[in-house]
């Protein structure tokens, strides 16, 4: 169980094959033998599902986007390879680019629901997302929560779940910053509220417990690029942390100034943890840390078969995107609703799959990520929130403060004593 920590791909990367959950709905990697049954719903035929997406695939920002989709499409093909879910293929029939256009989203939104006839929308991933049609018609929709609307309609799932809380990272970022013995703390984000205000919610929260918040700017300008003068402040300051809400342009930017300026400080950031990323710029990211929501890509497989198993089909399927943080969120809306699907069986219906999906107690994505409780992911966080760290040493990114082999470290809410917590039953590793 977990409140969502990430707000856009710059703050925080989240989370699968075959799904666990407490409630008796599981699904096997293969399908049951037998003929589907029949069904009137949208989108359903004898031998198939088919859903849609709607991404910014192109133009400015298509990059915090594009790969969430390949991450779908993996899962479904995996899948699909070992005979569908009762009797049918998973099918993403409809990949729809709003080109990071607001007015052309909600076009889209008619378009595959109306037109295409759309069973789900399995791939929402945009900055402009608008749940109000997906609500008015009670479609199933799964996808990357960078706009903090997916709270409370029940057919709405975002991947790790659809309450976005600003706060539930902060216990782990004091534990960090304790364990660590770190003295002074600078704060960077952008101009925009999806990095402003968490960021300035963290900066917030540290002060009241005591931390000193040595630096703060979530007025930056996006993208990012003009870091220089905040990483001359924060040597002004005496910082010796900088806990970063800026995207890989930013925070590569101020990697840079902190190399030039000479600035021995610890860097976390909250976006960035991509394979590509690191091997483009491997000298500027040694020693950087990152927080994210699920089994570190580097983790023993054979406390993570799940994890194995991503890794196989991601290379099978999607080899571009095998270490993507936002692909591995794909793979996990797409397995979340694989999971809703082989729950409603024979009563295949939308209604049957957002009600049965809602039953999940703890959803693990294949024991990639920390449980979601679906009973209540709508509507609140919960506790304790688990997360794992990981820090770059070369161009590797390695699992840090491992508890034996176990990668997450869980909290409560206090940010002034954050104390481990037991990771919540079913969190993989255990």
């Amino acid at each position: 169980m977990r409140g969502r920590l990430h707000m856009m791909r710059w703050i925080g990367a989240l989370t699968a094959l075959a799904i666990l959950v407490t409630t008796s709905v599981t699904l096997s990697a293969v399908a049951p033998a037998g003929a589907a049954s029949s069904s009137s719903a949208p989108g359903v035929t004898a031998t198939q599902i088919n859903a849609g997406a709607i991404s910014t695939l192109t133009g400015p920002i298509a990059s915090n986007f594009e790969s969430l989709v390949p991450g779908i499409r993996a899962y479904f093909d995996w899948i699909n390879s070992q005979g569908g879910i009762n009797g049918r293929h998973l099918n993403l029939a409809y990949n729809l680019d709003d080109g990071g256009n607001p007015s052309q989203f909600t076009q889209l939104t008619h378009t595959l629901i109306d037109q295409d006839h759309a069973f789900a929308a399995v791939g929402m991933a945009t900055a402009f997302f608008s749940p109000n049609y997906f609500v008015s018609t009670a479609t199933p929709t799964y996808g990357y929560d960078v706009t903090g609307n997916w709270t409370p309609a029940p057919n709405l799932f975002a991947a790790g779940g659809s309450f976005l809380c600003y706060a539930c990272g902060v216990p782990a970022w004091a534990y960090f910053i304790k364990k660590l013995k770190l003295k002074s703390v600078a704060i960077v984000g952008y101009n925009i509220a999806a990095s402003s205000a968490p960021c300035q919610t963290t900066a917030n929260l540290l002060k009241k417990a005591g931390v000193n918040v040595s630096y703060v700017d979530v007025n930056i300008q996006y993208p990012g690029s003009g870091v220089s003068s905040d990483v001359q402040r924060m040597q002004q300051a005496g910082s010796d942390m900088v806990l970063s809400c800026m995207d890989v342009t930013g925070n590569i930017a101020m990697a840079r100034a902190i190399q030039q300026y000479g600035l021995k400080i610890t860097q976390l950031w909250l976006n960035g943890n991509d394979q590509s990323t690191l091997d483009q710029y491997a000298s500027l990211m040694n020693g950087v840390y990152f927080n994210i929501q699920h089994v570190p890509f580097s983790s023993p497989t054979k406390y993570y078969p799940g994890l194995k198993t991503y890794l196989s089909a991601m290379k099978k399927y999607a080899p571009k995107y095998v270490y993507d943080e936002v692909a591995i969120q794909g793979w996990e809306s797409a397995s979340l609703f694989a999971a809703g699907v082989k729950a409603a069986g024979k009563n295949l219906t939308q209604a049957n799959v957002v009600a049965l999906t809602n039953k999940m107690t703890n959803f693990t994505a294949g024991g990639l990520t920390t449980p979601v409780n679906w009973t209540n992911s709508h509507l609140r966080p919960t506790y304790p929130s688990c997360s794992a760290f990981i820090q770059v040493k070369g161009k590797t990114f390695v699992a840090s403060f491992l508890q034996g082999h176990q990668v997450f470290v869980c909290f409560g809410p206090s940010v002034k004593n954050p104390v481990l917590a037991t990771p919540p039953a079913g969190t993989p590793g255990t």
